[in-house]
């Protein structure tokens, strides 16, 4: 289509990007600056949008693998490649609205590449923490593996939920009203827990652990790792009362 090779970088950001009123992704600030200008690209080029999150998992997986080894260059190539996963992230989507071409395929694509690439960060982080000789290795392999399977759980209940609304014509994941504090809290408390803020935050926060002597990072895992937890164990209790009540 000749004339979405000629889109400009402002129409992409202004009409097809996706947008919320109140962004929890923090990361997407700056993600949806950056994705414009691959989005022009593959979309002149006859790029699929399921070839760009093919794209995004190969950026994630090599970024993760290069981020584990316990070496300052690697780790900041890894660094970069963590970064350009969730542009690609933006991108994809972007990608599909232009062209029109949307699938059930790609979506399962798109799941497909946050589950694989999701473990794989959790593992090149707490490799990079253990690396560094300052901090228990089993305490940071235990919470490491509690991220993982907090994360897993959450992103397959939710999952669930989502086909359970689409059979059963039900609206389990409606939001509801809160008062503002809440509400307040309930955002504050996405945007700690939310997987691509903790993928693309967590690198930096290590360089300047590494280059300050601090423990941002470690504290970061520690958070994110309970929020996790409690979001997933609340999330089981909504599964199973779901389940109980079929």
């Amino acid at each position: 289509m000749d004339s979405s090779k000629m889109i400009t970088y402002n129409t992409i950001r202004r009409d097809y990007q996706a947008h919320c009123s109140v962004e929890v992704i923090i990361v997407d600030h700056y993600a949806k600056i950056v994705s414009p200008v691959f989005t022009r690209y593959f979309v002149a080029a006859g790029i699929s949008p399921n070839a760009v999150t093919v794209l995004m998992m190969i950026f994630g997986v090599i970024g993760a693998f290069l981020f584990a080894i316990p070496h300052m260059l690697f780790k900041a190539c890894g660094l970069i490649l963590i970064h350009l996963w969730y542009v690609m992230d933006c991108s994809d989507g972007e990608v599909a609205r232009i062209t029109k071409r949307f699938s059930q395929f790609g979506t399962e694509l798109d799941y497909t590449a946050h589950l694989v690439c999701h473990p794989l960060f959790c593992i090149a982080f707490a490799c990079s923490l253990i690396s560094m000789a300052r901090y228990d290795s089993q305490i940071v392999l235990f919470v490491s593996m509690a991220c993982i399977s907090s994360e897993l759980v959450l992103r397959n209940i939710m999952l669930f939920f989502y086909i359970y609304d689409l059979k059963m014509g039900s609206a389990t994941m409606t939001k509801g009203k809160h008062g503002r504090i809440k509400t307040i809290a309930i955002h504050v408390t996405n945007a700690l827990s939310i997987y691509p803020n903790y993928a693309l935050i967590f690198p930096i926060a290590y360089f300047i652990d590494y280059c300050y002597g601090t423990s941002i990072a470690l504290y970061y895992l520690f958070v994110q790792t309970t929020i996790a937890s409690l979001m997933a164990a609340r999330m089981c209790v909504k599964w199973i009362r779901t389940v109980v009540g079929i």
